[in-house]
């Protein structure tokens, strides 16, 4: 079997290239790296290197490593011939690639070749259609009839590392890809092996938000009001991580209710995600951790998309307005997000800010708890 992929960064080789390799094709990586491409060319493929179990090495074999820029001819030919079409490229990539993958998949009709899966695998909402609408914008009005573009969850730690002067790749052994079955051309086909196919992807996206995203971001923001500088560390005070389990555990509860996720599964998931914060030789700063508060702190995110819904249900939240509390106090002169929101509660108020920046309504329990935790966090 042969696979066509687009992007040979960190997620391309170090988890989508391994689950094709493991599914047994042949893979051409298509990126625009020259020396990249040059090095997976020389060695037949590259290495990654499993953090958890002390480093160990596997070698992913590489059929081509081509260029969009010099070898488009090759490419729209491994089109035609693929059997499976993937991506890794940031979705705000998409469109500099839905050109020559429109190239592609027509040259595959011309050629009678059957219509193909073209799996989206980017760390964004909707990532697949985001694709398909790329491809509408370029005229093809029968991309459907070219393509499927399932929409995905992707979720594995991978890290970019030098090795005997080779670019490899550094990956944690857990990793989670989630495919909308549905949007499939065969829904009970499994063409990537270690994939979760579900006929319901939103719950899968939304445990991966509220959980590892909102309990990272939870633990940065509250970590800095300590005055920590690193995530390392936030998670080696034990005090802390017990908070930030618990945070956890606030929107598992949710997540139980809402679509049924067993509860040991979720706690099961809550150790996942804390082990893989804890993994030794990962630095990371709380600054990074905590950049773009404006963002984080939106109605639907991964603070008040849970804390609200918690609120509906009745459910407790006494962790998730605090860590809302902290994200209000988050100060950096180097983040724009940072600097506007403290320019709007210096010009305004903090109870206003609530309302402006997460849509949580005035005069409301929530609203008055978050006010008050706020209040308690003033140095």
């Amino acid at each position: 079997m042969q696979a066509l992929h687009f992007g040979a960064g960190s997620i391309g080789r170090g988890f989508i290239g391994d689950l094709l390799n493991e599914s047994g094709y042949d893979i051409t990586f298509v990126d625009t790296n020259s020396h990249l491409n040059e090095q997976m060319h020389q060695q037949g493929g590259y290495d990654i290197y499993i953090i958890e179990k002390e480093y160990q090495q596997k070698f992913i074999p590489v059929k081509q490593a081509l260029s969009p820029v010099t070898q488009r001819e090759e490419i729209i030919r491994q089109c035609v011939a693929a059997d499976l079409i993937t991506t890794a490229v940031w979705a705000d990539n998409l469109g500099k690639i839905a050109p020559l993958l429109l190239v592609g998949l027509r040259a595959r009709r011309q050629a009678g070749k059957a219509k193909i899966n073209v799996i989206v695998c980017e760390n964004a909402l909707f990532n697949g259609q985001i694709l398909r609408r790329e491809l509408l914008n370029l005229g093809e009005t029968s991309v459907d009839e070219l393509a499927a573009f399932p929409d995905t969850a992707v979720d594995r730690m991978v890290l970019a590392a030098q090795r005997d002067g080779k670019d490899v790749i550094n990956v944690g052994v857990d990793y989670e890809l989630v495919i909308d079955r549905r949007a499939l051309i065969d829904p009970e086909s499994n063409p990537l092996r270690g994939a979760i196919y579900t006929d319901n992807l939103q719950k899968y996206l939304e445990r991966k938000l509220y959980i590892i995203n909102g309990g990272h971001a939870w633990a940065g923001f509250v970590g800095h009001l300590k005055g920590y500088d690193t995530m390392q560390q936030i998670f080696a005070d034990n005090s802390l991580v017990a908070e930030i389990k618990e945070s956890m555990r606030e929107t598992a509860r949710l997540l139980h209710v809402k679509y049924a996720f067993p509860l040991a599964g979720l706690e099961e998931y809550i150790q996942f995600v804390i082990n893989r914060f804890c993994t030794p030789g990962v630095v990371d700063t709380v600054q990074r951790v905590c950049r773009s508060p404006v963002r984080k702190l939106a109605a639907g995110d991964r603070l008040a998309g849970p804390c609200e819904q918690c609120e509906a249900a009745g459910l407790p939240t006494d962790y998730l307005v605090k860590g809302i509390a902290a994200a209000l106090h988050y100060y950096d002169p180097a983040d724009e997000q940072s600097v506007e929101l403290q320019r709007y509660i210096s010009e305004h108020n903090v109870s206003q800010a609530i309302t402006h920046f997460t849509g949580i309504k005035e005069n409301t329990r929530l609203h008055d708890s978050i006010v008050f935790h706020y209040a308690g966090m003033m140095s």
